[in-house]
């Protein structure tokens, strides 16, 4: 996982706009809110990566390797931007009410979900 920052910002008396992403072909777009201390996700993909950007709230986010070893753990809040790859399990800890833009780079397909969890014995 790793934190991007926006490839440009331009603000002006009309407002801002700032450059999320331009460097993934996105296929799917979701918007996503959360009530506080839920557990999200919890699993990997093997062919997508998958942008987020917080709008409002903040997470935690627990990155494993598919042994199950803790890589990382970062706090994002509101204008954070980062992108998961594959095969790096996942785990959102809502710390209070929030809301983000979830944009992955192979749509979801009900017929073939790149959707995967550990087997735990």
């Amino acid at each position: 996982m790793k934190k991007i920052y926006p490839y440009f910002i331009n603000k002006d008396e009309r407002g801002v706009i700032k450059g999320i992403c331009n460097h993934l072909k996105i296929e799917e777009i979701n918007f996503v809110k959360s009530e506080a201390n839920i557990i999200r996700g919890g699993h990997y993909h093997k062919d997508t990566q998958e942008l987020f950007y917080i709008i409002n709230g903040e997470v935690e986010v627990e990155i494993q390797d598919l042994k199950g070893n803790v890589l990382s753990s970062d706090r994002f809040i509101s204008g954070d931007i980062f992108v998961i790859e594959p095969y790096e399990l996942h785990t959102f800890k809502v710390l209070v009410q929030s809301c983000w833009i979830n944009a992955l780079t192979k749509k979801f397909s009900l017929d073939s979900p790149d959707i995967y969890q550990l087997n735990k014995k």
